[in-house]
């Protein structure tokens, strides 16, 4: 369009009179163009608005068919859209109710020709045009005269879909400046859907990125959650604190209300019953005959339980898993109930319950296990001491048996009170025993602590350490500084020593070297110190050297010898230490001797 000129200052010859009657029509059509123009500039706004503004593609369309056909005067358009990595163009009609699809390919009638070619195409009357098909128009019973059709192009030009109009107001055919005003448009409206479709196509992949970074939260936060469950569950030294830790770390995690375990007794003797709530700091424990409710759904069934609604439960929505022995039989269940967002358990909290239930599994088996073998161990260690237990109720016997006599000897009430005082004594030693062999076989004591006789025990020590020692390129010294008695665990304590050792001879390797054990006292301390004249321990180990799996490289190394002397160690009470430099390793144990 052309700007709309200011009239000008200079002088020039008047104009002749125009009449009356001349005047009129040429004002008519002048407003009629007028008219026009704003028609125009209104729907190339209306579609360039369409830039700025996030819109459905759909609803794009329907805006850009609307103001072409407002824009040229045509009965109807039709936008057809470029199939991407296809030679097709695809439009979508209602007809009868029914949306159907007209598919056209490049090259083929009036659209897909201008698809070929590029160029806008003006039909004056279509039914004329080799190139025009009426099997749309014998569908739909509408009657195609004039036709107008113009590429569809972005920047670079390529092609994304032709504009098509039909039948001009009045019958007339299209001209050239509809042409030009449609191409215009055309140009605008390919710019809108391209920046539509790009705009759609970000939001979809933002969504779908966002859906995926859900997930990897998801599974990051589910492997936390196991991680953290399986260092628990290691420290657990007993069933209720392997159980509170599985509820209070799972029910946290997927920010239920409650969590239950139900571990079965042995002989169908009923179940202890775990309940930790969300609200509750404390967990709550309970024996019952018998459990119901989904847990015992999934303890009986031995399959997963999903409950939907409060028929099948006193709680919201939840999951049951059964727990499984190391045979495969049931030994519990597992329930997590009541969402806090009031949402139902999903198809990934109950793929995360089965795994923390496979895993609880495993570790209430490993417990039950190693619960077991310290009973058997502390049975058989009994036995083993006991020998040694009525050995050490000789001398207290032996005691009493003589003051007895003495007692019977002598008629002075003083000398007889002081041998019963005497006898007393003994008795009580005897009854401190007994107490001690009756608690280490309850369990109440994980060390058997008694009266060893340190030469006996030393020697039988330097006995099964130079039965190790044949072979290698070790001097070994044993300097017993106190041949007295002392208490303590011997099969346990001959253990922790059996591990310094060994650890030394590893330190020192093919090389040898010498080993050194010192026995001595401190106050009311005995105190036991190996060195060796190893390399030292590495600085990247030293102050983690007593973690469990800390290792420095050894071959064939666990890390888990200087954790067990350590935690020997302080079931006695005691301390363990350790000094190092290039030229070997002191560890230096204090037992307390005390009562």
């Amino acid at each position: 369009m052309g700007r709309v000129r200011r009239a000008s200052s200079r002088k020039q010859s008047a104009p002749q009179k125009r009449s009356g009657t001349e005047t009129k029509p040429r004002r008519a059509e002048l407003e009629v163009q007028l008219a026009r123009a704003h028609r125009t500039i209104d729907a190339l706004q209306d579609v360039a608005r369409a830039l700025g503004t996030p819109t459905d593609l759909d609803d794009l369309l329907e805006l850009i068919l609307d103001r072409a056909s407002e824009l040229v005067g045509a009965d109807r358009a039709t936008l057809f859209l470029l199939e991407e990595g296809s030679r097709y163009l695809t439009s979508s009609h209602v007809v009868g109710g029914r949306v159907q699809t007209i598919r056209v390919q490049i090259g083929e009638g009036i659209a897909g020709t201008v698809a070929q070619t590029g160029k806008p195409i003006r039909v004056a009357d279509a039914y004329r045009d080799k190139r025009f098909s009426r099997d749309w128009d014998t569908v739909t019973g509408y009657r195609t005269r004039s036709i107008l059709a113009v590429p569809m192009k972005i920047q670079g030009g390529r092609l994304i879909g032709v504009l098509q109009v039909l039948n001009k107001a009045g019958g007339d055919p299209f001209t050239m400046d509809d042409q030009r005003l449609l191409s215009a448009m055309a140009t605008q409206a390919g710019i809108s859907i391209d920046n539509t479709r790009l705009y759609w196509s970000t939001m979809q992949n933002n969504v779908q990125l966002h859906r995926v970074r859900q997930k990897l939260e998801r599974k990051v936060a589910d492997l936390n959650l196991l991680f953290d469950l399986e260092s628990a569950m290691v420290r657990a030294s007993s069933q209720h604190d392997l159980v509170r830790e599985i509820l209070v770390r799972t029910v946290q995690a997927t920010r239920t209300r409650k969590g239950e375990v139900a571990v079965l007794h042995p002989a169908d003797t009923g179940c202890t019953l775990y309940r930790v709530q969300a609200d509750q700091p404390d967990m709550q424990v309970h024996n019952t005959p018998v459990v119901d409710g989904p847990l015992g759904r999934a303890a009986r069934d031995g399959c997963t339980v999903r409950v939907w609604d409060d028929r099948d439960s006193d709680t919201r929505p939840g999951l049951a898993m059964p727990l499984l022995g190391d045979d495969g039989v049931v030994i519990g269940s597992l329930g997590l109930f009541d969402r806090l967002d009031g949402r139902p358990f999903s198809d990934d909290d109950m793929e995360l319950l089965r795994l923390v239930a496979a895993n609880a599994s495993t570790a209430i088996n490993l417990l039950r296990s190693r619960e077991a073998n310290q009973r058997n161990d502390r049975m058989s260690t009994i036995g083993t001491l006991l020998s040694g237990v009525l050995h050490d109720l000789k001398g207290p016997l032996t005691v009493i048996s003589g003051y007895v006599q003495l007692m019977e000897r002598t008629d002075d009430r003083d000398q007889r009170r002081r041998y019963s005082e005497l006898v007393l004594s003994q008795l009580d030693n005897v009854t401190a025993m007994q107490k001690e062999v009756l608690a280490f076989a309850r369990g109440e004591r994980s060390v058997f602590i008694r009266r060893v006789y340190l030469t006996q025990f030393f020697d039988d020590l330097r006995a099964q350490i130079e039965k190790e020692l044949e072979g290698r390129q070790v001097a070994f010294d044993l300097v017993l500084e106190d041949r007295g008695t002392a208490r303590f665990d011997q099969v346990k304590m001959l253990r922790a020593l059996h591990n310094l050792v060994r650890n030394a001879l590893e330190a020192m390797g093919s090389r040898g070297g010498r080993l050194r054990i010192v026995v001595s006292r401190d106050g009311a301390d005995l105190v036991l110190t190996v060195s060796d004249t190893g390399p030292g321990i590495p600085k990247e180990v030293e102050g983690r050297l007593f973690e469990t799996f800390v290792t420095a490289g050894k071959q064939g190394g666990t890390g888990l010898g200087l954790a067990v002397v350590k935690k020997i160690v302080e079931e006695h009470g005691g301390t363990i230490s350790v000094s190092s430099t290039s030229q070997g390793a002191t560890f230096t144990i204090r037992l307390p001797q005390v009562g």
